[in-house]
């Protein structure tokens, strides 16, 4: 992406995250359908384990950059935290101060809408702890997004990033998904290419030799089409596994403590949905029982815990 279209990607994320159907977040924790419930309620379980075996004291200074609705927010504040947060949805800001003064109301929240891309209006070495929890992919620039973190970090103070892993165990489950998935990895792609065969052609790096069909006839069929979802705001995401997030926090300071995975899936389609769920039961007690610790980096999401130096 070049300088113009840092703008395009701020304006379709903020566009996404106001937008009129937005307030699902609402209840996709508790009130969704069963696999989106699992998924997310599995990531949150993982990162409050790594909160509790911290073991910060009550009144520990906490910062949630992109805190959606406010689960995990108010499960903080619940624990004593003094809970700040940050994030770009005036919708689902409104919701999670609700949610926390509703469920929580002797607890000590100050949340606010704002973009976390831009310098974060917080003294530095402010923060006791640091959660990011599925938004990296949407930032234009990732890395000066933990520059601030690590900024407002206090010397020893711990960052827990859980980010979703486009290399889980559903990406190899057909062929057009690992086919979409080998071109991300060998041609080592920044962005998301959805498994339609026309995004795996134009908006890969393969671009350079078929973008210019990308208006024609042959492009716009059915065929293919199928896969890439007709979205109204055009975010690119940010492509991110175990391997590739490590990397990034290692760069960027942080020091590597523990890494965990959630939600061990084996298809995207609806009609395999109820197999996915005993398979997620299945690798996680192999996962528990030190069986197949390997797995820990093919889940739905990866979350790792690390330090400032």
């Amino acid at each position: 992406m070049n300088i113009h279209n840092k703008g395009k990607q701020l304006e379709a994320t903020y566009g996404w995250w106001n937008s009129e159907k937005i307030d699902k977040w609402d209840k996709k924790y508790d009130d969704y359908d069963i696999y989106t419930m699992r998924y997310l309620n599995s990531r949150q379980k993982k990162v409050l384990k790594f909160v509790d075996e911290i073991k910060l004291k009550s009144g520990a200074k906490v910062l949630e950059l992109g805190y959606g609705a406010g689960q995990t927010a108010l499960k903080l504040g619940q624990r004593g935290f003094e809970v700040h947060g940050l994030d770009i949805s005036n919708k689902l800001c409104e919701l999670a101060k609700q949610r926390c003064q509703k469920e929580c109301p002797e607890g000590n929240f100050f949340l606010r809408s704002g973009n976390i891309e831009s310098k974060l209006d917080y003294e530095s070495e402010t923060f006791d702890m640091i959660l990011i929890v599925g938004v990296l992919q949407y930032l234009y620039d990732p890395g000066a997004c933990l520059n601030e973190v690590y900024r407002l970090l206090k010397p020893g103070g711990y960052l827990i990033n859980a980010q979703r892993n486009y290399y889980c165990l559903s990406k190899f489950s057909s062929c057009k998904r690992l086919l979409a998935t080998c071109i991300q990895f060998f041609l080592k792609e920044k962005y998301l290419t959805f498994p339609s065969i026309k995004s795996m052609l134009v908006d890969s790096k393969l671009g350079y030799f078929f973008k210019r069909f990308e208006n024609s006839k042959l492009f716009n069929t059915k065929f293919m089409l199928q896969g890439k979802p007709d979205w109204k705001f055009l975010v690119k995401k940010n492509i991110f596994s175990y391997r590739i997030l490590k990397s990034l926090l290692l760069k960027k300071g942080f020091s590597f403590i523990k890494a965990d995975g959630a939600y061990y899936y084996l298809s995207e389609k609806p009609e395999r949905y109820e197999f996915n769920l005993r398979t997620d039961d299945y690798l996680q007690k192999l996962i528990d029982q030190g069986i197949a610790p390997f797995l820990t980096h093919r889940g739905r999401s990866t979350i790792i815990l690390s330090q400032k130096k």
